[in-house]
C-alpha cells in the first residue's frame, strides 16, 4: 500500500521588470527546476529512499506580478506496517512536514539563513529533537535539529540559491510563498547573500549519527569547550560535554575520576573541507555515571 501525500502551494516574483505580469522562460524554467531539486534533496537527507517527492505545475495564476500554482507530492515507497516499525519509522510522512523544515511557509531553513545573515554560528549545541544555536556568547535560539541537517547539506544549499537567482535579473527584486491565501515566505534581492550555497572551503557534513555508547573516563577538563578524553574499548578520543542536565550536576559538585564509566548518547559527526576527513564527537545525554569497573571484570 502506497502512501501520498499532496501540498499546493504558490510560488511568486516581483518586482518592476514584472508590471505585466510576464516572466522570461529562461529565467523562470531553471528556477522552477530547483524548486524541485531544492524539495528532492531536502527529501533524500530527511527520508533517504523511504520516499520520493515531484513538483508539478498546475494550470492556475494567481493575481501578483508573475505567479504560478504549484502541487507538491510526496509518495511513500514503503508498506505501511514497516513505516511505523521500520528503519523508515523516523521520515517525515506528509509533504507539509517537509515543505516547513525547507521553510517555505516560514521557519525552517528559509528562517534559520535569514536569522543568521550570513554569519556562521559560534556554536551548535543538538539535544533530541532541538538544535541550540549561538550566534554570539550571549545570542542564541533554537530550530528543529532537522533543519540543521538541510544547512549543512551543499545539495540543498545549492539548490537553494538557484531557486532565488532571477533576484539576480535587473528589475526581479522579491521572491514570495502563497499558501492558503496568506503571504508566508518572502525574500527580497538585498538579502540574496544570507542565501549563498556553501563553498568549497565550508566543510560539509557527510555523516551525522547518534548512538549509546559506555565510555571510560580517561580525563577530566573544564575548558576548551568541555572535552573531555574518553575511551570506548577500543580507540581514546575527545568528546566535548554538551548535556545541559550533566553539567548541572558538575557545577552542583558531583565528583569524576580516571575510569568512571559514562552512559551515553554520542554524536559523530564526519565533515570534508578542503580535501580533509574529519570526526569530531560530543556527549548529547548522559544516562548513568558510574564507578571505575573492577578489575577483574575489565
Amino acid at each position: 500500500m502506497d502512501m501520498n501525500s499532496r501540498e499546493r502551494f504558490n510560488v511568486v516574483y516581483d518586482g518592476p521588470a514584472l508590471a505585466e505580469h510576464r516572466m522570461d522562460v529562461r529565467d523562470l524554467a531553471p528556477a522552477l527546476i530547483e524548486i524541485s531539486d531544492l524539495f528532492a534533496a531536502a527529501n533524500k537527507e530527511l527520508n533517504g529512499d523511504n520516499a520520493e517527492v515531484r513538483i508539478e505545475v498546475k494550470a492556475s495564476f494567481k493575481a501578483g506580478s508573475f505567479g504560478i500554482e504549484l502541487l507538491f507530492s510526496q509518495d511513500f515507497v514503503t508498506q505501511l506496517r514497516d513505516l511505523f516499525t521500520g528503519p523508515s519509522s523516523s521520515a517525515i510522512s506528509n509533504a507539509s512536514g517537509i515543505i516547513g523544515l525547507v521553510g517555505m511557509f516560514g521557519g525552517g531553513l528559509f528562517g534559520l539563513l535569514k536569522t543568521l545573515r550570513g554569519r556562521k554560528p559560534l556554536k551548535i549545541l543538538q539535544q533530541g529533537d532541538t538544535a541550540e544555536i549561538w550566534i554570539t556568547e550571549t545570542e542564541s535560539f533554537e530550530v528543529d535539529s532537522r533543519v540543521i541537517r538541510l544547512w549543512r547539506s551543499r545539495t540543498v544549499r545549492t539548490s537553494l540559491e538557484k531557486t532565488l537567482s532571477p533576484l539576480q535579473k535587473d528589475g526581479i527584486t522579491d521572491f514570495g510563498i502563497v499558501h492558503a491565501d496568506q503571504v508566508v515566505l518572502e525574500v527580497h534581492n538585498d538579502e540574496l547573500p544570507s542565501f549563498s550555497a556553501l563553498s568549497p572551503d565550508d566543510a560539509e557534513v557527510v555523516s551525522d549519527t547518534v548512538t549509546r555508547k559506555v565510555l571510560l573516563l580517561e580525563s577530566v577538563v573544564f575548558k576548551d569547550a568541555n572535552k573531555w578524553r574518553v575511551h570506548d574499548g577500543k580507540y581514546p578520543f575527545h568528546a566535548a560535554l554538551e548535556d545541559p542536565d550533566f553539567l548541572t550536576k558538575i557545577d552542583n559538585g558531583e565528583r569524576f575520576g580516571k575510569g568512571d564509566v559514562l552512559v551515553v548518547d554520542l554524536r559523530q559527526i564526519q565533515t570534508i573541507g578542503n580535501g580533509v576527513l574529519k570526526t569530531d564527537y560530543s556527549i548529547v545525554k548522559v544516562h548513568d555515571h558510574r564507578a571505575p569497573l573492577q578489575s577483574n571484570l575489565i
